[in-house]
């Protein structure tokens, strides 16, 4: 049974590592994108609309940098989750897998946005939207 495994502290150890490993790197991505890519800008409106020609649509709909970055990241960070038991000295960086790949999301998001073949392009204000700088 389920509440049978919380009695058990390293499947409580497994559980938070799996889930910092997931959640660290789309930290990463949204810091990166939101202080240095955009410079504390967003559209409002953009945010609001399904049309290909909003500032947020990317390719297709979702943003290919931000999955890759994100992806690559979390591999990386349950990298040490896994492998704790069988490789010596990961089952101490397994502790850390939040900050793993949400520096790892974080740097490749940054130079994938800026300088990859899927590069961001400048916001475009539309007449009338509400444009947010902090």
């Amino acid at each position: 049974t389920p509440w049978n495994l919380y009695s058990n502290p390293e499947v409580i150890h497994y559980t938070l590592e799996t889930l910092g490993a997931f959640i660290g790197p789309l930290f990463g991505v949204l810091i990166a994108d939101f202080y240095l890519v955009r410079k504390q800008k967003i559209v409002v409106d953009d945010l609001f609309t399904m049309s290909k020609d909003s500032n947020y649509w990317y390719k297709g709909g979702y943003n290919p940098v931000a999955v890759a970055a994100t992806l690559v990241g979390a591999i990386l960070a349950m990298a040490p989750v896994l492998l704790g038991g069988v490789v010596w000295g990961m089952a101490g960086a397994a502790q850390y897998s939040w900050f793993i790949g949400c520096g790892v999301a974080f740097a490749i998001y940054y130079v994938l946005a800026l300088n990859g073949p899927w590069r961001m392009s400048a916001l475009r204000v539309p007449e009338g939207a509400t444009l947010v700088e902090n």
